[in-house]
């Protein structure tokens, strides 16, 4: 099912019809903005600006400061990501013999 999905995406990115990749874009940019709703999730505003980034220079823009700004704070968001960087960083120092409480002490 995901692969079908990639499959469409891309498709439509590609495709020459600009009217309807605009349109679909719109449309889960505004669908994205209500993602209150039982339907409707804020999943569909990266997805709609990925569509209009192909078209419009804001919406690229604005779809790559988007794209920045969630790698830079992921792990703030998403507690398990951070617990898992914490324990492979641990584990890195433990296999270098070093303790990671000791910042730059002898």
């Amino acid at each position: 099912m995901k692969a079908f999905f990639i499959r469409q995406f891309r498709a439509l990115k590609t495709t020459p019809n600009h009217y309807l990749r605009k349109s679909v874009g719109g449309f889960f940019v505004v669908g994205g903005l209500f993602g209150f709703l039982p339907v409707l999730g804020y999943w569909m505003i990266p997805v709609g600006l990925a569509l209009l980034a192909v078209d419009f220079p804001l919406a690229r823009r604005l779809y790559r400061n988007l794209i920045v700004w969630w790698g830079r704070n992921y792990q703030r968001f998403w507690p398990p990501a951070r617990r898992i960087r914490q324990a492979i960083l641990a584990e890195r120092a433990r296999k270098n013999g070093r303790n990671p409480d000791m910042r730059n002490g002898p």
